[in-house]
Protein backbone atom coordinates (compact mmCIF):
# COMPACT_ATOMS: atom_id res chain seq x y z
CA UNK A 1 0.00 0.00 0.00
CA UNK A 2 1.43 3.35 -0.96
CA UNK A 3 1.85 6.20 1.48
CA UNK A 4 -0.52 8.29 -0.64
CA UNK A 5 -3.66 6.65 0.74
CA UNK A 6 -3.00 7.38 4.44
CA UNK A 7 -2.03 10.99 3.64
CA UNK A 8 -5.13 11.41 1.47
CA UNK A 9 -7.32 10.00 4.24
CA UNK A 10 -5.63 12.34 6.70
CA UNK A 11 -6.45 15.34 4.50
CA UNK A 12 -10.05 14.17 4.07
CA UNK A 13 -10.41 13.71 7.84
CA UNK A 14 -9.07 17.20 8.53
CA UNK A 15 -11.40 18.66 5.90
CA UNK A 16 -14.34 16.92 7.61
CA UNK A 17 -13.26 18.36 10.97
CA UNK A 18 -13.21 21.87 9.49
CA UNK A 19 -16.69 21.37 8.06
CA UNK A 20 -17.86 20.13 11.45
CA UNK A 21 -16.50 23.27 13.11
CA UNK A 22 -18.47 25.27 10.52
CA UNK A 23 -21.56 23.21 11.50
CA UNK A 24 -21.98 21.67 8.06
CA UNK A 25 -23.90 18.40 8.00
CA UNK A 26 -21.79 17.17 5.07
CA UNK A 27 -18.90 16.70 7.51
CA UNK A 28 -20.48 13.46 8.69
CA UNK A 29 -20.70 12.03 5.18
CA UNK A 30 -17.07 12.94 4.55
CA UNK A 31 -16.04 11.45 7.91
CA UNK A 32 -17.84 8.24 6.94
CA UNK A 33 -15.88 7.99 3.68
CA UNK A 34 -12.58 8.67 5.45
CA UNK A 35 -13.37 6.23 8.26
CA UNK A 36 -14.11 3.43 5.81
CA UNK A 37 -10.75 4.13 4.19
CA UNK A 38 -9.04 4.04 7.57
CA UNK A 39 -10.70 0.71 8.35
CA UNK A 40 -9.23 -0.73 5.15
CA UNK A 41 -5.76 0.69 5.86
CA UNK A 42 -5.77 -0.67 9.41
CA UNK A 43 -6.94 -4.12 8.34
CA UNK A 44 -4.26 -4.19 5.64
CA UNK A 45 -1.63 -3.40 8.28
CA UNK A 46 -3.25 -5.84 10.74
CA UNK A 47 -4.02 -3.09 13.27
CA UNK A 48 -7.34 -4.59 14.25
CA UNK A 49 -7.99 -2.56 17.40
CA UNK A 50 -7.70 0.67 15.45
CA UNK A 51 -9.86 -0.78 12.65
CA UNK A 52 -12.50 -1.49 15.31
CA UNK A 53 -12.17 2.08 16.59
CA UNK A 54 -12.78 3.46 13.09
CA UNK A 55 -15.76 1.12 12.73
CA UNK A 56 -17.23 2.77 15.83
CA UNK A 57 -16.36 6.21 14.42
CA UNK A 58 -18.20 5.25 11.22
CA UNK A 59 -21.28 4.41 13.26
CA UNK A 60 -21.00 7.70 15.14
CA UNK A 61 -20.64 9.73 11.96
CA UNK A 62 -23.72 7.99 10.56
CA UNK A 63 -25.59 8.80 13.76
CA UNK A 64 -24.44 12.42 13.51
CA UNK A 65 -25.71 12.62 9.93
CA UNK A 66 -29.13 11.35 11.07
CA UNK A 67 -29.33 13.61 14.14
CA UNK A 68 -28.30 16.74 12.27
CA UNK A 69 -30.90 15.91 9.61
CA UNK A 70 -33.60 15.74 12.27
CA UNK A 71 -32.67 19.17 13.61
CA UNK A 72 -33.36 20.62 10.19
CA UNK A 73 -37.01 19.64 10.44
CA UNK A 74 -37.63 20.68 14.07
CA UNK A 75 -39.48 23.92 14.66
Amino acid sequence: MTTYLPWTLTAISIFAAVLNIKKKRASFAIYTIANIGWIAVNIYHEIYAQAALFLVFTGLSTWGWIEWGRRKWKV
